[in-house]
């Protein structure tokens, strides 16, 4: 995140406006801040997934993001390209929240793919974060897919997935993530 926050100072100073984009700076490490200062005591193991048909693992900087957010990273690290992701590795991994982010994709049409591949796989469907209706599908194209402010929204986004209790009254925008219920699509 230390990358998008010198962005901003550095836009500032070219723009000639650097008061304002300290401004804009501070409230945003403010809004990080909140979110790290949240702890959890068991912290879930979350897998992000940028791709479903065939599975990739989200990298770059959506690691540092869930970990921000209070979950542990599955497979990929921070500043790493996404990787090829197998259902065998998925699997073995058991984790315990699922994200979906298609590069690209709104929340509608994440599920829409999710209906079209997923929803009917045996294999996808026995997996134990299926069955406890921990999957989510996200705005990954308002929020992930591009390094930016909004990024900084995205790390609220995976705090109230990874932690609902605590983050029950931060607001969002409207359609950035929704939880996927098998039972009702």
């Amino acid at each position: 995140m230390k990358e998008i926050l010198e962005s901003v100072t550095k836009l500032g100073r070219i723009l000639e406006c650097d008061e304002k984009s300290r401004e804009i700076t501070h409230s945003l490490e403010k809004r990080i801040q909140n979110i790290k200062e949240s702890t959890i005591s068991k912290n879930p193991k979350v897998l992000a997934i940028e791709w479903i048909e065939s599975f990739f693992t989200a990298g770059h900087w959506v690691p540092e993001m869930i970990e921000i957010a209070g979950g542990i990273n599955m497979i990929s690290k921070t500043g790493e390209h996404s990787r090829r992701l197998t259902m065998d590795e998925i699997t073995k991994l058991e984790p315990d929240i699922i994200v979906l982010m298609p590069c690209g994709f709104d929340v509608k049409r994440t599920v829409s793919k999710y209906t079209q591949t997923l929803k009917k796989d045996n294999v996808w469907n026995a997996l134990t974060t299926v069955k406890n209706n921990k999957v989510f599908a996200v705005d990954a194209n308002s929020f992930f897919s591009k390094p930016s402010i909004r990024t900084i929204e995205g790390i609220e986004i995976f705090a109230k997935i990874i932690q609902p209790e605590k983050f029950v009254n931060l607001r969002v925008s409207d359609n950035a993530f929704t939880r996927i219920d098998n039972t009702k699509i």
